[in-house]
């Protein structure tokens, strides 16, 4: 399975440890401030990009002299820079995308990244991609069927609505449903595992799911 890691520019505190990923065989893209954070840790990408107006002339300078392939853009564009990653990583074809970095720190930047996949363009991104930090695994699901596994040391499962979504239905969960409907913004959080998977399907919407730990 081919697999591309993302790196962005979020708070180093949001970072969950990277050791179960490093030693994937995963591709990495270093996204803007991201890109420092790879290097410091000394995991190789296969690319570098963004605006890094949040490096100094110097660690730009350190980026270009130990990373092969680096694209700046310009900081006033209308792709976000973690837009500009998926994008290319998109172009690889995998069979899965991980992007860390992209919560935390700004709320506007947080909700960015969050929105991303509701956006027409990146439809066929939404079953490859996974949000992960130090507290939350996160993805976005289009209708359809869905048996979903718990993650390790996730206490907590949120089913948040990013669409008008009907026909909502819970199997293996504390809190179950049967074909409910729900607006857009509606978030049925704090729900949990009732074993090591849970199955849930929907018809119409957009489903961002959430496991969490405290």
């Amino acid at each position: 399975m081919k697999t591309i890691h993302i790196m962005v520019g979020g708070p180093e505190s949001e970072l969950p440890d990277l050791s179960p990923y490093t030693s994937s065989g995963a591709d990495w893209i270093g996204v803007d401030g991201g890109a420092k954070y790879l290097l410091e840790r000394g995991i190789p990408m296969i690319k570098a990009m963004g605006d890094f107006d949040s490096l100094s002339e110097s660690e730009l300078a350190s980026l270009k002299e130990h990373v092969a392939d680096v694209s700046e853009f310009p900081a006033e564009k209308d792709l976000t820079d973690t837009e500009i990653g998926l994008l290319f990583a998109m172009e690889k074809k995998p069979d899965l995308i991980r992007i860390f970095g992209a919560t935390g720190g700004r709320m506007d930047h947080l909700l960015a990244n969050l929105m991303m996949l509701t956006k027409p363009e990146f439809e066929s991104a939404v079953p490859l991609v996974e949000l992960v930090d130090v507290s939350n695994w996160m993805k976005m699901y289009l209708p359809g069927s869905y048996h979903v596994k718990k993650q390790a040391e996730m206490e907590y499962a949120a089913f948040i609505t990013m669409g008008n979504v009907a026909g909502l239905t819970l199997e293996g969960f504390k809190y179950p449903l049967h074909e409910a409907s729900f607006p857009f913004g509606r978030a049925l959080s704090s729900n949990e595992f009732l074993g090591v998977q849970g199955r849930f399907t929907f018809e119409t919407g957009l489903i961002l799911m959430i496991q969490s730990k405290d």
